[in-house]
C-alpha cells in the first residue's frame, strides 16, 4: 500500500503524542471527524487557549483553527508537521497574534486578532470573513469591505450565502443574499429557492446588493438607531 499521507505522524506516534511532546503540560481532546485522516482531529489548550488540528483526509494537509477565551481567530492550512507543532507551542506559549505571524507567516490572523479585542463585533465578522479562503466569497468580501454603506453593517453567513444585517443583533433582515458560483462570478437573490440565471464579478455583486437593500428598505445601523431613540 506504500507510506501514509502522515507517516511522519504515523511513527511519533500519532496526532495526540505529537502535540504533547510540543507542548508538555498542554490538555489534549479527541473529537470524532469524518473529513480527517484516521476519522478524529486533536485540540491541543492551555488556559484561555486552544489549538485545534485536523488532518485532512485524502490530502496531506494540516487544518488549524486558534482559539481564545471560546472564540476561534483563525482558519489557516499547512503541510508541514513543523509548523503545525512549532505554531501551536508558541500559541499555547502565550504568543501574541503579531509574534505567532511573525515566527510562523503561514498562520496570520493579525487582522482578526485585532478586530477581537477591539470589541467590535462589525469588524470581527468582516475580518473573519475575509480570512475565510474556503467558501469563494473573497473577491467579494473585499468588494464590499470598499464600500462604506457595507462595511457599516454586520455579514453573516447561512449556509453558503452571505447577507447583511444593521447591527450584530438584529435578525430580522429582508435580504439579499449573495453567494460564490464558478469562476468568480456570484448570484445575488432575495429568495434564496429562485437560482437567477444572471450572475456578477464582485464589484458589480456589491453594487446590485446595494441596489436591493434600497429597494427592500434594509436600514443602515444609523437609522436603526434613530428609530430606537424616538428620533
Amino acid at each position: 500500500m506504500g507510506e501514509s499521507l502522515y507517516q511522519d505522524v504515523v511513527d511519533a506516534g500519532g496526532l495526540t503524542a505529537v502535540l504533547q511532546a510540543a507542548c508538555p503540560g498542554c490538555a489534549i481532546d479527541l473529537h470524532d471527524s469524518q473529513g480527517a485522516f484516521g476519522g478524529f482531529v486533536v485540540t491541543a489548550s492551555r488556559g484561555d487557549r486552544a489549538v485545534r488540528v485536523t488532518p485532512v483526509a485524502g490530502e496531506r494537509l494540516f487544518d488549524l483553527r486558534h482559539k481564545v477565551r471560546e472564540t476561534h481567530l483563525s482558519r489557516v492550512t499547512t503541510t508541514e508537521l513543523a509548523e503545525v507543532t512549532g505554531s501551536a507551542a508558541a500559541w499555547l506559549g502565550g504568543a501574541t497574534a503579531r509574534e505567532l505571524a511573525a515566527a510562523w507567516p503561514f498562520a496570520d490572523f493579525v487582522d482578526v486578532a485585532d478586530a477581537y479585542e477591539s470589541g467590535d463585533r462589525i469588524e470581527l465578522s468582516w475580518q473573519r470573513y475575509r480570512a475565510n479562503k474556503t467558501d469563494g466569497l473573497g473577491a467579494f468580501v473585499e468588494a464590499a469591505m470598499r464600500e462604506p454603506r457595507l462595511r457599516r453593517m454586520y455579514p453573516f453567513k447561512s449556509m453558503w450565502w452571505m447577507s447583511f444585517r444593521p447591527t450584530a443583533d438584529e435578525y430580522r433582515v429582508p435580504g439579499p443574499w449573495v453567494r460564490s458560483v464558478a469562476g468568480g462570478r456570484f448570484t445575488v437573490v432575495v429568495d434564496r429557492q429562485v437560482e437567477p440565471g444572471i450572475t456578477y464579478d464582485a464589484a458589480e455583486a456589491v453594487r446590485v446588493c446595494l441596489a436591493e437593500m434600497t429597494r427592500l428598505g434594509v436600514p443602515s445601523p444609523e437609522e436603526l438607531r434613530s428609530r430606537g431613540s424616538g428620533c
